[in-house]
């Protein structure tokens, strides 16, 4: 699908695993013509492009028959070394490409044993410590502070990574850069020749900033709903920051994962009252099992609508009621799957479960006669098989972006080894169209009707906003 909401130009590189974009680039770099060992992963093909802000990489491994690569969490380490002013007298001989000044490896080291693979990605100096620069900010992450990403953030056989191009750290007219797989003890299984690319001349971009009529309602739209994951219960611990996100987006229904076991709907109802009045007030059901988080789905007062056993529906962590519409009611569903682990973990083999469960309980209960939206935290960072379990219940994946089109990731923290990603998702049946979709990130918008820092303040997730339409 055609993403709703795009404010910058459209040949530019996205993060979002797709690749699309990358087929009309020509330029290749690091081409590994031979085979690594058996068993092992194979280094095919890289492609590049690059602007004055950003140098983009797709990497494509070329034995089909190899282990795919979960980037944040394996049993390898992938290195991309980096050479980043092209000059080979200035830097270290590192993995034997002199001139070293950087590597990211992926994962990460582990803490105790450098040698071994630990979880999520860093940003290091050739002896392996961690990156030092002025531009990276005390609490922050180098390679949060590089602008440093990769897509998808489940396990594959190819990737695209965007790396920011900042001061003395690939800002020269060229770089000269290796990739290297290292196994579990820190033993060299495949490595690429180094290559030399010429790159454009260092200019940091101009933010694009959406204004707040960019996300005003089309006549057409009958209701608007918002997905957010508020990191341990702040939308109530927060609530300044969080009411005034809300009150910006005025959701007619809004999904919430996270809300602490001890938050009833009481002190949701109170909360969103006082942050956005409306006819009616707030209606919030919050789901009956999860632990210590629960998911909770919030509807305005005059739109609550009744649809009898959705509380079979609400399987595992999960939360639903119905939107009352002028074409009949719509169900909706929030989600929260099983957090960490990677490809074939006991985490991801319990968040297929949940996903089937759900799966079976909308095919069971709803059937491909209702009108349904599910959405949520489906925390995929091993397969994609949870995705696809849903999907098998006859709802789409609606592709979102950011304001300025430039990725999909919907959670990102400067202070974890963790690169942002896409770990949050809407889906909807074929009876309703989105009309806008976008991942709401204040640093994209005009600082004069929300504040950049707004971001954070309330979750490290990005709230989900949909404009639906209901097919009649």
């Amino acid at each position: 699908m055609i993403p709703l909401l795009v404010l910058a130009a459209a040949d530019a590189i996205v993060m979002d695993g797709d690749f699309n974009d990358w087929d009309n680039v020509t330029n290749t770099m690091c081409v590994d013509a031979f085979d690594a060992a058996a068993g092992g992963p194979d280094l095919g093909t890289t492609k590049w492009t690059a602007n004055g802000d950003t140098l983009h990489l797709w990497l494509e491994l070329c034995t089909k028959d190899g282990p795919m690569l979960n980037l944040q969490a394996m049993d390898y380490r992938l290195l991309l070394v980096m050479d980043t002013d092209g000059r080979p007298q200035s830097g270290s001989n590192c993995h034997g490409l002199p001139g070293t000044e950087a590597m990211l490896s992926m994962p990460g080291p582990d803490r105790k044993d450098p040698n071994k693979p630990g979880m999520g990605a860093a940003l290091l100096a050739p002896d392996g410590k961690r990156y030092q620069a002025g531009w990276v900010k005390s609490g922050t992450q180098p390679a949060w502070s590089a602008g440093i990403a990769t897509a998808p953030a489940t396990s594959g056989r190819a990737f695209e990574f965007s790396v920011g191009r900042r001061a003395n750290f690939l800002s020269a007219n060229s770089a000269t850069l290796k990739w290297v797989v290292l196994d579990a003890a820190g033993g060299v299984i495949d490595e690429t020749p180094a290559s030399t690319i010429a790159l454009p001349k260092f200019t940091p971009a101009k933010p694009t900033m959406a204004s707040s009529s960019d996300f005003d309602r089309t006549a057409d739209v009958d209701f608007r709903l918002v997905n957010w994951n508020v990191e341990w219960g702040n939308l109530l611990d927060e609530r300044e920051p969080a009411g005034r996100l809300l009150a910006a987006l005025a959701p007619d229904a809004i999904l919430l994962q996270e809300m602490m076991t001890e938050q009833d709907e009481d002190e949701i109802v109170a909360m969103l009252e006082e942050a956005m009045p409306v006819n009616g007030g707030w209606n919030v059901q919050v789901g009956k099992a999860g632990g210590r988080i629960r998911c909770a789905v919030a509807i305005r007062g005059d739109r609550v609508a009744s649809v009898p056993g959705l509380s079979t529906v609400a399987t595992n962590r999960s939360a639903a009621a119905a939107i009352r519409t002028d074409s009949g009611p719509v169900t909706l569903i929030a989600t929260h799957l099983k957090c960490c682990g990677r490809d074939g973990s006991k985490e991801d083999t319990k968040r297929i479960s949940e996903a089937e469960e759900l799966r079976d309980a909308i095919a069971k209960k709803l059937g491909q006669s209702h009108r349904v939206v599910l959405a949520g935290d489906l925390n995929l960072v091993g397969s994609q098989i949870p995705l696809q379990r849903l999907e098998e219940s006859g709802l789409t994946t609606i592709d979102m972006r950011q304001p300025d089109n430039a990725t999909t990731a919907t959670w990102d923290n400067e202070s974890s080894s963790f690169l942002p990603g896409r770990l949050d998702y809407v889906l909807h049946s074929r009876q309703l169209s989105p009309t806008m979709a976008v991942v709401f990130d204040t640093k994209d918008v005009d600082p004069s009707w929300l504040p950049h820092s707004l971001r954070r303040e309330a979750s490290d997730h990005l709230p989900l906003v949909v404009d639906f339409k209901v097919n009649r």
